[in-house]
């Protein structure tokens, strides 16, 4: 019986390759026999689109084809809403919603012919407020309905595009929380715990293979229930 989960030989582009999240889920994919092309800093700054351009090149030469992109890079900058900076604000957006717009659109047009599977990592932040972050949080929520709009336009050519929100992950993103609220976060999870960057690899591998081949523009929370917690 063919392997519904299967991402083998799979050529898939993941930005913020070298972060906690990102770094786990490439592992993850390579793992798995997928061909990963890792995008981060030094070698590719997101923001430009002229190293996109040289990223969607890179990966083509495997096989000319690309078949996934996980949308994974992110920065936060926290700050009181009055000290707030503008340079803080554009680098955000930057990032965190026009590079995987600009990156989404110029992968697409070569999975028109063979189909593929896009993945934007949005947050919790895409559906509660948090305080002090406010570019963070705008961008999270804009990045989210981006994804239903890339959907829309793109589900004729067969092309998927879904988000994967993870919940309280441990990475050096998360380090203040995890000093300053560890134990509050803990009591609202509803497992109890936080979470691992493994913990999301097995939903990127559900979101890429042919076992998620009828989900498009849906928000998938890897949160250990963070969201589903009332009193």
């Amino acid at each position: 019986m063919k392997n519904l989960f299967s991402v083998k030989d799979k050529v898939i582009i993941v930005t913020g390759a070298s972060g906690g999240n990102g770094s786990a889920i490439s592992d993850g994919l390579e793992e798995c026999g997928a061909v990963v092309v890792r995008a981060d800093l030094p070698k590719y700054d997101i923001r430009n689109l002229l190293q996109l351009d040289m990223l969607v090149a890179n990966a083509l030469q495997h096989n000319n084809r690309i078949d996934g992109l996980v949308n994974c890079a992110g920065v936060t900058y926290g700050n009181d809403i009055f000290d707030y900076t503008d340079d803080d604000w554009e680098n955000t957006y930057q990032v965190n919603l026009k590079a995987p717009y600009e990156l989404s659109r110029k992968v697409a047009k070569h999975m028109k012919k063979t189909g593929g599977s896009i993945i934007n990592i949005t947050s919790l932040n895409s559906e509660l407020g948090f305080p002090n972050n406010p570019a963070y949080i705008s961008t999270k929520g804009g990045l989210k309905q981006l994804t239903k709009s890339l959907a829309v336009d793109l589900g004729k050519y067969n092309i998927r595009v879904n988000n994967l929100g993870p919940g309280y992950i441990r990475t050096n993103m998360t380090t203040q929380g995890w000093k300053n609220n560890r134990e509050k976060i803990e009591d609202r999870t509803v497992l109890g715990r936080w979470g691992e960057p493994k913990d999301l690899v097995g939903t990127i591998i559900y979101l890429l293979s042919e076992a998620s081949s009828y989900i498009t523009g849906q928000d998938i929370y890897v949160d250990g229930g963070y969201l589903t917690k009332g009193l």
